[in-house]
């Protein structure tokens, strides 16, 4: 966790959010996704979202949904993502995030999942199907004796009561909040009530604020200044990548504007 908390301690509350971009290991190939991590990190990504593709990404819209069926059928494994992650890691000291799915983690091992994925240079683990009651295998507990923050997530129609669970879980590294009900997929505009929400989500839970599920321009970043500490951007980057004429020339420069104030 030491890059993460480093990097963390360095947000100033109000400053523009920093960047979290999402990359799809296995897309478009193995190879060019770690590409892609390595040059998103060398333009101005303050963190980097490396998801493990699955075949029921049940908080995914459709944009990731393909990229991940994409992974899925060049035969991307758990273990060719530890690798990559490895590699990645190893030519940057921008914070790494393991984004999956517990089912994967289950069936993996949970004690050797977090000691590979800790030892290949993770920070952290985003598991949006784990609760925070849940101590499915003594997930929460065996991630930090690994050195990774488990992410805690709460949405729009998270309660009080609800946030009271939350925040047993809510020890370090950030809280992801998810922008708006539903799955992730860029949107025109994000919801009319999401700086009331994310004021109370401070109110509640003493972390810096990633926010994702939506974000896909410079403009929606900063309109979450001063109610937000980081941004997260996952299908509309996605998109950029399906898109792309000259793949790694068009990531970096879709990142480096979003990661401009």
């Amino acid at each position: 966790m030491i890059k993460l908390n480093k990097s963390l301690e360095q947000i100033k509350t109000g400053e523009y959010p920093k960047l979290m971009t999402h990359v799809v290991l296995g897309y478009p190939t193995l190879e060019k996704s770690i590409e892609i991590a390595i040059t998103m990190a060398k333009s101005g990504a303050s963190f980097i979202e490396l998801q493990i593709p699955f075949s029921d990404p049940m908080a995914d819209g459709p944009t990731i949904m393909q990229a991940c069926e994409v992974a899925l059928e060049q035969k991307v494994t758990p273990t060719d993502c530890i690798k990559a992650m490895k590699e990645i890691s190893s030519q940057t000291d921008v914070p790494l995030i393991f984004m999956s799915y517990f089912n994967l983690i289950f069936n993996y091992g949970v004690e050797r999942f977090c000691k590979d994925a800790s030892d290949a240079g993770a920070q952290a683990l985003i598991v949006p199907d784990i609760l925070p009651e849940d101590e499915k295998e003594n997930y929460w507990s065996i991630a930090r004796q690994n050195n990774l923050s488990p992410t805690t997530l709460v949405s729009p129609v998270t309660n009080k009561s609800r946030f009271e669970m939350i925040k047993k879980q809510a020890k370090d590294g950030f809280v992801y909040c998810v922008a708006t009900t539903g799955t992730t997929g860029a949107r025109a505009k994000l919801e009319v009530n999401l700086k009331d929400y994310l004021d109370v989500v401070k109110s509640e839970i003493n972390l810096p604020r990633a926010v994702g599920f939506g974000i896909s321009s410079k403009e929606q970043i900063k309109s979450l200044q001063g109610h937000a500490e980081i941004a997260i951007v996952g299908s509309a980057m996605i998109n950029r990548i399906s898109s792309a004429n000259n793949l790694l020339a068009e990531v970096a420069a879709y990142t480096k504007e979003l990661a401009t104030d």
